[in-house]
C-alpha cells in the first residue's frame, strides 16, 4: 500500500478514537481499541490490526457497526471494516500497586485497595439510613458482614442508579475488616474485571489473573450488568468460573446490579441461576421522609445545621437518586460555609436548580413518550396506539412501550391498556425485543439513549 494511504489510514484512526471513546465503555476502549493499529486503507476498505483473536471476535460481534459508522462519519463516504489479528506493541503497564484488584488489608480511613480502588470511609453501616425501601437489603448485608460464607451466598443487591447499592457493598467490606483485619476483601467493578481479563489474555497472564481473583474471603463485585451488556462469552465464562471457585470454597460473594438476575437475559441460564442461588434484595426509591432523614444525617456528619424548611424543599425536589440528593446538599453546605450564614429558601432554589429530578422519573406520561417517539420516528401517534401491525408501525410502538416501562411506574397490564388494550405478554415481548437490540446494535442503543435524554429534559 502506498505510504500516503498508510498515513491517511493512521490519520483517520486517530480522529476516530476520540469518537469511539465517547461511544463505548472504557474497558473496550482501553483494553482493545487503544492497542489496535490501522494496517491499511485504500479509500474503501479499512484494515484494523487487533492484538488477538479474542479482541477480534469481541469487536466484530459487538462493536463493528459503531466503529464502521464512526469511520464513515469522518471519511464522508462508505467504509468497509476488516479486522486482522496482529499483535501490536503496547505501552508499559502501570506499577503493580496501581492495577491489582481491590485487595484490602487494614480498615484505615480511607481503606486503600491494592488494585485500583478504595473503600470509601463514608460508606459504612452507621451512615446508612434504614427505611422500608431498603430494610431487607440492609438486614441481609449486616448478616453477611457478621458471618460471611455459605449462609447468604451470594447476596445479590439490585436497584436503579444512586439508591445505595455501592454504599451497602462497601459497608460490608468495612465491617468484615473491622472484625477480621486479615480478611482478604476484594471490591471490584465488573468493568474493571473485564478490562483486567482483556489485558491478561493479551499479555498471557491469565494464570496470575485467576490467582488474584479467586483466592479471596469476600468478593464485592459492582455493576454486574456490564458483563451482561457486552455479551462476551469469554468474560462470562471467566466470571462463571471465578464465581464457582469462591462459592465452592465457602467464601462470600456480594453482587450489585441495576436489575434482578432474571432480567439479565443476555447471560446464560447457568450464570443467572448462580446469581439467584442465594439472597436477592432490592433497594427502592426512598419516600420524602426518608430523603429528609438522609439529608439530616449527611448535614450532621458535615457539621452543618440547616433549617427543616430547606431540607424538606430539597427532599421534595430530588426524588429518585440519593447520590444527586447528597450532591445538592454538598453544594448548599459549601455556600453556607463560604457565606457564614444559612442560605434562604430562595437561594436554595437557585442552588439546586441543576440538581432537581422532580418529575424526571415519575411524571413523564405515556402521552409524552408517544408524542416524542412519533416525532422522532415519523410515525403518527394514532398508529402507535392503534391495532395495525405493519413493520413500519410495530418498531416505533415497541420503542414507545420500552420507554414507557423504563420511565414510568406503570405495570405491564396498565401499559397494555394505553397501547390499544394489548395483553401484558405482548408488552413484555416488546420490552424484551428492544432490550435485546440495545445489546446487539449500537445504533439502537444510542437512539434509545437520545430518546431518554430528550424526554427527561425540562
Amino acid at each position: 500500500m502506498p505510504e500516503d494511504r498508510t498515513l491517511e489510514g493512521k490519520t483517520l484512526w486517530e480522529q476516530a478514537l476520540p469518537l469511539l471513546k465517547e461511544r463505548m465503555g472504557p474497558a473496550t476502549y482501553d483494553g482493545v481499541l487503544k492497542q489496535s493499529v490501522p494496517l491499511s486503507y485504500d479509500g474503501e476498505v479499512f484494515v484494523l490490526g487487533v492484538p488477538n483473536e479474542f479482541s477480534a471476535n469481541m469487536l466484530s460481534n459487538q462493536h463493528r457497526p459503531l466503529i464502521q459508522a464512526s469511520l464513515e462519519e469522518l471519511a464522508h463516504q462508505p467504509v468497509s471494516l476488516v479486522m486482522e489479528v496482529k499483535p501490536v506493541a503496547v505501552a508499559p503497564e502501570q506499577p503493580e500497586e496501581e492495577q491489582r484488584p481491590v485487595s484490602v488489608e487494614r480498615p484505615a480511613a480511607p481503606v486503600r485497595a491494592r488494585a485500583g480502588g478504595v473503600l470509601n470511609p463514608r460508606y459504612n453501616f452507621e451512615n446508612f439510613v434504614v427505611a422500608d425501601c431498603n430494610r431487607f437489603a440492609h438486614a441481609a448485608a449486616v448478616q453477611v458482614a457478621r458471618s460471611p460464607g455459605p449462609a447468604y451466598n451470594p447476596l445479590f443487591i439490585h436497584s436503579k442508579v444512586g439508591l445505595g447499592k455501592t454504599h451497602l457493598m462497601q459497608a460490608i467490606g468495612h465491617r468484615v475488616l473491622q472484625r477480621n483485619p486479615d480478611a482478604r476483601v476484594l471490591y471490584i467493578s465488573a468493568e474493571l474485571f473485564v478490562n483486567e481479563l482483556i489485558s491478561a489474555i493479551r499479555d498471557n497472564r491469565t494464570a496470575s489473573f485467576r490467582a488474584k481473583y479467586r483466592h479471596v474471603d469476600v468478593m464485592l463485585m459492582d455493576d454486574i450488568q456490564f458483563i451482561a451488556t457486552i455479551n462476551s462469552q469469554t468474560s462470562e465464562e471467566e466470571f462463571f468460573h471465578t464465581f464457582n471457585a469462591i462459592y465452592e470454597s465457602d467464601k462470600q460473594l456480594v453482587i450489585a446490579c441495576d436489575a434482578p438476575p432474571r432480567q439479565l437475559q443476555t447471560l446464560s441460564p447457568r450464570v443467572r441461576s448462580r446469581l439467584e442461588a442465594g439472597i436477592v434484595a432490592d433497594l427502592r426509591c426512598p419516600n420524602v421522609e426518608t430523603r429528609i432523614a438522609i439529608l439530616e444525617k449527611k448535614a450532621q456528619a458535615d457539621g452543618v445545621k440547616l433549617d427543616r424548611e430547606v431540607l424538606e424543599y430539597v427532599a421534595e425536589k430530588i426524588e429518585s437518586n440519593i447520590r444527586v440528593l447528597e450532591g445538592a446538599l454538598l453544594k448548599i453546605c459549601a455556600v453556607a460555609s463560604l457565606d457564614g450564614v444559612q442560605p434562604s429558601l430562595s437561594v436554595v432554589e437557585e442552588i439546586i436548580a441543576d440538581y432537581s429530578t422532580s418529575g424526571v422519573d415519575r411524571h413523564i406520561g405515556v402521552e409524552d413518550i408517544v408524542a416524542h417517539v412519533s416525532a422522532q420516528m415519523d410515525t403518527p401517534e394514532p398508529a402507535i396506539l392503534g391495532p395495525k401491525r405493519s413493520k413500519q408501525i410495530v418498531w416505533p410502538r415497541q420503542v414507545a412501550i420500552y420507554l414507557t416501562r423504563e420511565l414510568t411506574d406503570l405495570s405491564l397490564i396498565e401499559i397494555g391498556r394505553h397501547f390499544g388494550g394489548r395483553d401484558h405478554s405482548t408488552v413484555l415481548h416488546a420490552y424484551n425485543k428492544v432490550s435485546e437490540l440495545i445489546v446487539e446494535d449500537e445504533k439502537v442503543m444510542w437512539m434509545i439513549n437520545n430518546f431518554k435524554s430528550g424526554l427527561q429534559q425540562p
